[in-house]
């Protein structure tokens, strides 16, 4: 676990009359229930209308998150920035902007967890309980 963000996986039974998201449309068929695709179906960033919570947490930038962004191809962040853009709505901040960017560019990425701890403070790695650096 990193101080900047959790992982965590949410078991739960199909909606009545169907659901769609992060944990995908309960077709039972797991191949279109991948980032790419659910962003295609549901966009990228909630509705406020369709929040299940009342606010939402402020946004937050690290610098490590500027610094990871940094390495996102520039065909998927040309192609992020675009996306970001045309999905959120109303007044978008920069931080906002870059959430959504980070979220394309690394979502489902296989080697994000690496990249991130490439980027990891000190205290994020103890958090985590490894080794540090220069230890």
């Amino acid at each position: 676990r990193w101080t900047n963000y959790m992982d965590l996986t949410i078991e739960m039974q199909p909606l009545a009359g169907g659901q769609d998201g992060s944990c995908g449309n309960f077709n039972g068929d797991p191949s279109d229930d991948t980032t790419p695709l659910i962003f295609e179906r549901v966009g990228v960033r909630i509705a406020d209308g369709e929040m299940l919570f009342n606010n939402r947490s402020p946004d937050a930038w690290s610098v490590e998150e500027a610094e990871m962004l940094k390495t996102c191809d520039s065909q998927t962040y040309a192609d992020a920035q675009l996306t970001c853009k045309e999905e959120i709505k109303g007044a978008q901040t920069t931080t906002m902007l870059h959430e959504c960017m980070f979220d394309l560019c690394f979502g489902m990425n296989e080697h994000a967890l690496r990249t991130a701890r490439t980027f990891a403070t000190e205290a994020d790695k103890a958090a985590a309980g490894e080794m540090s650096e220069t230890a």
